[in-house]
């Protein structure tokens, strides 16, 4: 199974798994902290790959295509994820 995790930074330098995004049967399901997850879902995130203007939204339903843009949402100092994972 392919999955990201995406950490936040905390207060003392360490980082925290915020949420772990799976591939389950085509599509992507998330656990973790209640509203990031819930944003996640109701708002997207972007696909940087996409070449049109304004860009394309991907959203959960999206499956691997989802998983894979994640890490590039997610790149912050405070919040970033990690590349695909498989178990």
């Amino acid at each position: 199974m392919e999955y990201i995790e995406i950490y936040k930074l905390q207060n003392d330098g360490s980082q925290k798994v915020l949420a772990v995004c799976k591939l389950v049967e085509g599509e992507v399901v998330c656990e973790g902290e209640e509203v990031f997850v819930q944003n996640l879902k109701n708002e997207g995130i972007f696909d940087y790959k996409s070449q049109s203007q304004p860009r394309e939204k991907l959203f959960p339903k999206d499956g691997r295509k989802f998983l894979e843009q994640l890490r590039f949402n997610f790149k912050s100092g405070y919040l970033n994820a990690s590349e695909i994972k498989t178990e």
